[in-house]
């Protein structure tokens, strides 16, 4: 059974990252197979949409997916081109030269990606998906000087050049782990009792406020938003003011 098509465009981060690997191996095979060699004239132009040829693309099955490159003036015309020849481009040999070399083109994009590289099997005709940007499909035109010739990968073999991201997650610390950095503000409540508020106008400094409750009862221990956390006694402990806790909430 055939899986059905998963549609979908490239992001724009993994086609950036996509035409950088291919630039990078695209000069590294020039550098074996083109006669006059500069990494100044290479370069690959993404394509929107496919630009039909009269000659027929040589395809690949990379993994599960498929690769096409196509010399739009014919393997024979890339063959001269690539070993400076200015003769005849219909040349046995010179076809011989193209067709191995983009056939080696192929074979270093199968080992970039980790996955065998095959040809179609008898009667197999390639899948338009490698044509079908909204199925994840990328296209380029690949400049070496003034010759140029297409290249085109489906989503499969995309995923296995620029796989899929998955996103890190953050490691969260265990519950007890995390409070132990956090500082809290604690107060201690002492109830006085109640008074008026004309008594309290007149307070001056110095003055003695007794409160109703004995040193012996529980004061409250909260949180400086408000919320109560527990129960203590008042004490003292090396000159400075303790609280001896009763129970907790």
């Amino acid at each position: 059974m055939i899986d059905a098509p998963r549609f979908g465009w490239l992001g724009e981060s993994r086609r950036i990252e996509l035409h950088a690997l291919l630039v990078r191996d695209v000069s590294e095979w020039s550098r074996d197979w083109w006669m006059e060699h500069s990494s100044a004239a290479i370069d690959v132009y993404p394509l929107d949409a496919w630009v039909p040829a009269k000659e027929s693309p040589a395809t690949w099955r990379l993994g599960a997916g498929t690769l096409e490159l196509l010399s739009h003036r014919g393997e024979a015309a890339l063959g001269s081109y690539l070993s400076a020849h200015a003769g005849d481009d219909s040349s046995l040999l010179a076809s011989r030269i193209g067709h191995r070399a983009l056939a080696d083109l192929a074979l270093r994009l199968s080992r970039r990606a980790q996955a065998p590289l095959g040809n179609l099997s008898e009667g197999e005709s390639p899948l338009d998906a490698c044509h079908r940007l909204e199925l994840g499909a990328y296209m380029a035109t690949v400049s070496l000087g003034r010759f140029t010739f297409a290249l085109a990968m489906d989503r499969a073999v995309v995923d296995l050049l620029v796989p899929v991201k998955s996103p890190e997650k953050a490691a969260l610390a265990p519950r007890a782990q995390a409070m132990n950095g956090v500082d809290v503000s604690l107060e201690v409540c002492i109830p006085l009792g109640s008074a008026s508020l004309s008594q309290l106008d007149d307070l001056r400094v110095g003055e003695v406020l007794v409160g109703d409750a004995l040193l012996s009862a529980p004061v409250e221990i909260r949180l400086v938003d408000g919320h109560s956390i527990a129960f203590a006694t008042l004490g003292e402990r090396d000159s400075s003011r303790a609280v001896t806790l009763t129970h907790s909430l």
